[in-house]
Order: structure tokens, then C-alpha cells, then sequence
């Protein structure tokens, strides 16, 4: 394959497949770089809350005067990854272009990517349904 989309961000890196796929001359294009929006309010809080309002890039959000959706934006940027931001919005769609005219440190780079650190397998995983499917014998 020439792209491989899947779901990447600093809860859910996926670090072996992206190192493995641009090694191989793969591009990556990561949705849910903000976090995805299938995760329960349980599984956010057992992961350490949502990216959108963790430390790392709130610190980063006010050094460099970018929205903490930006700075997520950059984050996978930085991992040489296309996005593919979700919005319907206009002014959302401007902000999330504006993502090109600023770099995070590399310090801010590991500190976010460190968000993943104590989160096992697919437990950083929010999108698309994780619960297993019940009651299929019921379907008429």
C-alpha cells in the first residue's frame, strides 16, 4: 500500500507500526489525533483525562499561543504522519490549517508523546466501539 490510515495520537501512538510503515516507504495518515470521540468518561479518566487538557500540551498551548488542538496537530506532524482532523466548522477548519508556522521543542515533543506511558496495548484506544458485541442472536 502507498497510504496506511490509522488511528495515532499520544495515548495511542502506535510507534512500532508507524516506524515499521515509513521505514517501508508507507505513509501514515492519522485520524483522532485530537483523541478520537468514541471514549467514555470512565476510559478518559482511567487514561489521565483528555489530551485536549493535559499538561504537557497545555504548557506547550500557552508557550507557543496555539490552541491545544494545534499543538496535537503538530505533535503527529512532527512524526512526519498526515492528519485528517474531523470538523464541520469553519473557524475550526482555519485553525487546524494553522499548524505550519510553528514547531514544538524537543522537549515538548517527548513530554506529550510521554502521555502514553503506563497505557497498555489498546487501552489508549478511543475510536470505533471496544466493547464486544452482545445479544447478536437477538438480530431478527
Amino acid at each position: 500500500p502507498a497510504v496506511n490510515q490509522i488511528e495515532s495520537h499520544p495515548y495511542y501512538p502506535q510507534n512500532d507500526l508507524i516506524e515499521y510503515c515509513q521505514k517501508e516507504g508507507i505513509v501514515i495518515q492519522a485520524y483522532a489525533a485530537l483523541g478520537g470521540q468514541d471514549g467514555t468518561k470512565a476510559k478518559w479518566k482511567a487514561l489521565g483525562g483528555k489530551l485536549l487538557e493535559s499538561a504537557p500540551v497545555l504548557d506547550a498551548s500557552k508557550r507557543l499561543n496555539k490552541t491545544p488542538a494545534q499543538i496535537l496537530l503538530r505533535w503527529s506532524l512532527q512524526r512526519n504522519c498526515a492528519i485528517v482532523p474531523k470538523t464541520c466548522d469553519p473557524n475550526r477548519m482555519k485553525e487546524n490549517s494553522d499548524v505550519f508556522n510553528f514547531e514544538l521543542s524537543e522537549e515538548e515533543t517527548k513530554a506529550i508523546a510521554k502521555l502514553s506511558d503506563g497505557v497498555c496495548d489498546d487501552e489508549g484506544r478511543l475510536c470505533w466501539r471496544t466493547e464486544k458485541l452482545r445479544m447478536l442472536d437477538r438480530i431478527p
